[in-house]
């Protein structure tokens, strides 16, 4: 599921969402499949070996870390979340 997507929903409409919750979709098979590294990790001492191999791959990659999926469903702040989600972009206002 796509949790803090799901979190702000919640808190927005009165506990009410739509189209964040997704059955065990393997991002790192994705990625495989479009020529780029992909890679699943599941405990937290996978993931620094995991970046590593991604980036010494030469190619764009996905890790996949799989968390728990109720775990920090809403970000501490949102401001902040919001110019993470729109680096890069240019607006026209």
């Amino acid at each position: 599921q796509w949790g803090m997507i799901k979190g702000a929903q919640m808190a927005a409409y009165d506990a009410r969402y739509i189209g964040v919750d997704f059955d065990d979709v393997r991002y790192d098979l994705v990625a495989r499949a479009m020529g780029c590294h992909g890679e699943r990790v599941e405990e937290p001492s996978q993931i620094t070996p995991a970046l590593e191999r991604a980036v010494k791959s030469g190619r764009p990659a996905v890790v996949d870390v799989v968390v728990d999926k109720w775990a920090n469903l809403t970000p501490p702040d949102l401001e902040n979340l919001d110019a993470v989600w729109m680096e890069g972009c240019e607006l026209p206002w």
